[in-house]
């Protein structure tokens, strides 16, 4: 009975509830101008939070993947591999944080991945930090302290004593873009010796194809760099006699891309230049042929684009290359 009262009673509202949801469906539904801020301000305040959110996520976010390091390929992929990865280890240790080694099998392709900023940590030459990383959101963080020079080396027998010697012959070198091959085209040119008059420039795909070639006598000289010339003499036991040195510019850099944290940035810094202050630093610099780290800035690079304005129209010309299937 009671039950069926209720049932009475309730029939009647719901029906009159009913109708009037039924005709809002079929109506625009009227708001005030009162309603109508409140409602665009709740949404505002919605918005604003979630925004909040995607931002602090996208800002831990990172931390989280790995942190890809690129080296530009001045050694065989396999070589730089050994040397480099014990490197990615120390420093993913430092920052707690993964650490991908990457490279390219060659300098034009390493440049175009500077270029699209694939990379959040580079090691990179010089010349192309100064034209290349540091115009493409690259800061540098640290190099080795002893600077870089171009070298030109001959086989310990060889009858060459100087660059005068080598009017007419044939001279190797790294690739084009390398940096050692373009100060070593400043030495040659210093000494009025043109690419395509007085002599002729063969480019390998590294510094070991380069000293190779001048070992089985394909060309009379080579342009390379100390711990190049030192990982290869060491290797294969065969010395070469340097003929001429070049002048000494900031050596290769590690450079941080700006999107890293700072934090992360400044952890990286301080164990790259702690290296050189303990056992297992030093043995790591010692394996990789450099010298201790110091700080490294943009404007120690700047003077570079003088060297890169003398060369650029021999950089520019057509080179002649390593047959590939050998060197």
């Amino acid at each position: 009975m009671y039950a069926d009262f209720l049932q009475e009673r309730a029939c009647p509202r719901m029906t009159a509830e009913q109708d009037a949801l039924d005709k809002t469906d079929t109506e625009l539904i009227r708001v005030s101008p009162k309603s109508s801020a409140i409602y665009r301000f709740a949404w505002l305040l919605l918005i604003s939070l979630l925004a909040r959110e995607a931002s602090a996520a996208a800002v831990a976010e990172p931390e989280k993947t790995p942190l890809s390091f690129g080296v530009f390929p001045y050694l065989p992929p396999a070589q730089l591999e050994q040397l480099y990865a014990p490197v990615a280890a120390d420093l993913s240790r430092a920052i707690h944080r993964p650490v991908q080694l990457r490279t390219r099998p060659n300098f034009r392709s390493f440049a175009n991945e500077v270029r699209r900023q694939s990379y959040d940590l580079i090691f990179i030459q010089p010349l192309a930090y100064a034209q290349l990383a540091s115009k493409h959101g690259y800061q540098a963080l640290a190099r080795p302290g002893r600077p870089l020079r171009a070298i030109i080396v001959v086989p310990e027998k060889s009858s060459i004593t100087s660059l005068a010697d080598l009017h007419g012959k044939e001279i190797s070198a790294p690739p084009q873009l390398a940096a050692v091959s373009i100060l070593g085209l400043q030495m040659l040119l210093d000494k009025g010796l043109q690419p395509g008059n007085d002599i002729s420039l063969i480019h390998g795909k590294s510094h070991v194809a380069c000293l190779r070639m001048t070992l089985i006598g394909k060309t009379s000289a080579c342009i390379t760099a100390a711990p190049p010339l030192s990982m290869f003499s060491k290797k294969s036991g065969i010395p070469f006699r340097v003929i001429a040195r070049g002048n000494p510019v900031p050596a290769s850099t590690f450079a941080v891309h700006r999107r890293v944290a700072r934090s992360t940035r400044d952890t990286l810094l301080k164990q790259i230049l702690h290296w050189g202050k303990t056992p297992s630093g030093q043995k790591l610099i010692h394996s990789l042929g450099f010298s201790p780290f110091i700080p490294s800035l943009d404007r120690d690079y700047k003077a570079l684009d003088l060297i890169l304005d003398d060369t650029k129209a021999f950089r520019e010309a057509p080179v002649q290359h390593a047959p590939p299937s050998k060197y």
